[in-house]
């Protein structure tokens, strides 16, 4: 993941980090151009404005820029070029952003009768982006697909198999995508009012770049249905960390976190009954380290951080921070970047439980709920 500082190597030196599963793509590109890489992330100020902004690996301001509402999640082009900014759900714009010039390259605004929701991602080398979508008409979760190349013109969508579509995330293999529907209606007139938490139908959906196709689609067994599936991460095996919101009664007490991979069921992950009962029924963001072989999620509601070793699924240790959560694998395999909605901006080692508190040049910073890179 991102790093701040110049490394002198050669190309098969980087090939070589690169096939040893040490460097995931950006990373591999940003050292082979000599440049840092960046992190981007949406705030809000102490007055109430937002921004979309981009920091280094060491938190240093790389821009920050005005956004005309409430940001959520972000994309980076595989190149690093490009950084895309969309609108909190429901958002009515994406933002994107020239990083090297730290300027607005063009907005993209939602369609009629759409609504962004909240992620998006590039495919086919950074010539298309897809963006998790809302049709309130149809009752119904899709995936709009915007050309890169055509001043971002929406050229079709994709039917995700359920409603409320959130984070998508693709695949080794490089033409599997994993799409979560976290399942709940909701409609423009009443918000973010949920409409059906009686008969909610989450599932991750796998789709098929080449032509949008449902390949398959995995639900939590029936006790669960009330657990809605929000954020993901890939680690180095293929395995998507899913965190999830549960939106039964408040007394439950569910486990929050799964791994999902085609042709499998869903795996919960275990952890003490007290260590679920912290999170409040609800996980914000997912990440992997570096290496893919650590994963971690945030719960801002119970401000604390819990990590896994991807292999064993056995627990590391946790990080406590006051509303906690966005994150994002660090620099180096095994340490995390996490993010709040108090102004910190942090890394975190659950290997040892050390923390580093980045000198971040954001004052008065609110940190939205996500932290991304390529």
């Amino acid at each position: 993941m991102p790093i701040s500082r110049r490394f002198f190597l050669t190309g098969s030196a980087l090939a070589g980090l690169a096939a040893a599963g040490v460097l995931p793509g950006f990373q591999l590109q940003a050292l082979a151009r000599g440049k840092q890489a960046l992190f981007l992330s949406a705030r809000a100020d102490r007055e109430g404005k937002f921004f979309a902004s981009g920091f280094d690996a060491d938190g240093a301001k790389l821009f920050d820029l005005p956004m005309p509402a409430r940001g959520h999640g972000s994309a980076v082009s595989p190149d690093g070029r490009l950084g895309v900014f969309f609108g909190r759900r429901p958002g009515r714009f994406a933002l994107v952003v020239d990083t090297a010039s730290g300027t607005v390259a063009h907005t993209i605004p939602a369609i009629e009768d759409r609504a962004f929701a909240g992620h998006g991602l590039f495919v086919k080398g950074g010539r298309l982006l897809l963006a998790t979508e809302i049709d309130y008409a149809g009752k119904c979760g899709l995936i709009g697909l915007y050309d890169a190349a055509d001043s971002w013109r929406r050229i079709g969508e994709w039917q995700t198999g359920g409603l409320d579509p959130h984070d998508l995330r693709l695949l080794p293999d490089g033409r599997t995508l994993i799409v979560a529907n976290g399942g709940i209606l909701t409609h423009p007139e009443v918000q973010r009012m949920k409409l059906n938490l009686d008969s909610m139908d989450s599932s991750v959906a796998f789709i098929d770049i080449r032509d949008g196709s449902l390949i398959e689609q995995r639900r939590l067994p029936g006790e669960f249905f009330q657990l809605s599936l929000r954020h993901m991460a890939v680690t180095a095996e293929g395995e998507t960390v899913i965190a999830m919101q549960y939106e039964g009664p408040s007394n439950d007490l569910v486990p929050l976190v799964g791994l999902a991979r085609p042709g499998r069921d869903i795996e919960m992950l275990d952890m003490p009954d007290a260590a679920w009962s912290r999170l409040r029924n609800y996980c914000g963001s997912a990440a992997v380290d570096a290496a893919g072989k650590i994963l971690g999620v945030t719960s801002p509601r119970g401000g604390r951080a819990l990590f896994w070793e991807a292999a064993t699924r056995q627990p590391l240790q946790s990080l406590d921070l006051a509303d906690g959560c966005g994150l994002a694998a660090a620099p180096v395999p095994g340490r995390f970047i996490v993010s709040n909605g108090l102004g910190a901006l942090v890394e975190y080692d659950p290997l040892n439980g050390r923390t580093r508190a980045l000198d971040s040049g954001f004052a008065g910073a609110r940190w939205d709920n996500h932290i991304f890179t390529g």
